[in-house]
């Protein structure tokens, strides 16, 4: 009887410790979507850190140490009118910016972000036939977007983010819902900033009669930025 109870008490512990890191230090998702590509793919499982942004105070909505996400920073949030769903995007927009964007490209405060086409990147590229990849650069920092070849006309704004707010983007700007069709995203609602893949796995190729997804070796425990 006693084995019985030191098992269930440490089966206790765990869980509660589960749950807390869970809930106020890390949380994992799983990627469903391109939207991301080619910084996140289809099939990878990531980390994100709920206190980089801030620790919330256990059992309440206060929180301490606060700071604003920073621009280019891949944020998990969920959109007010659908709170059940975790979102991944980047943030482009800081409160008091000024956004447009004209043929696809972002010009910031009346300052077109640069693009330099980026070669040799087969394996990161969705489609090459039907995508180009680009590094993407704001004078605080560098990411990679994907375009398609075709342009279509993705003409947007300008718009002020408001205080407290940040606009997003997903890094498949042809195929991602973001900021451009449901506004600006409230600060309060960012859980946390994505900093890990752990796992990645591939779908489109299998093994096993076909049943099993291979795994993208290259990407795990691969850091995100």
């Amino acid at each position: 009887m006693t084995r019985w109870r030191e098992y269930l008490t440490t089966l206790v512990i765990a869980v509660v410790f589960a749950l807390f890191v869970r809930s106020y230090l890390v949380t994992a998702y799983k990627v469903p979507t391109g939207s991301m590509q080619p910084t996140l793919k289809p099939g990878d499982f990531i980390f994100s850190s709920r206190l980089a942004y801030g620790f919330q105070i256990p059992f309440t909505q206060k929180k301490i140490d606060v700071t604003e996400p920073s621009r280019g920073d891949l944020v998990v949030f969920t959109y007010p009118k659908l709170p059940m769903i975790s979102y991944v995007k980047r943030v482009i927009g800081l409160p008091g910016d000024r956004i447009q964007i004209k043929d696809g490209r972002v010009i910031l405060n009346e300052v077109p972000l640069q693009y330099e086409k980026v070669a040799g990147e087969i394996g990161d590229n969705p489609n090459p036939e039907l995508f180009d990849i680009y590094t993407e650069k704001s004078k605080d920092s560098a990411w990679r977007v994907i375009f398609q070849k075709q342009t279509e006309d993705k003409d947007f704004g300008p718009i002020v983010v408001p205080p407290g707010e940040v606009f997003i983007l997903g890094d498949n700007r042809d195929a991602s819902d973001d900021s451009r069709y449901w506004g600006t995203v409230p600060t309060d609602q960012i859980a946390g900033k994505v900093f890990l893949i752990w796992l990645s796995l591939d779908w489109q190729t299998k093994w096993g009669g076909d049943r099993y997804p291979t795994v993208r070796w290259n990407r795990v425990f691969s850091s995100v930025h």
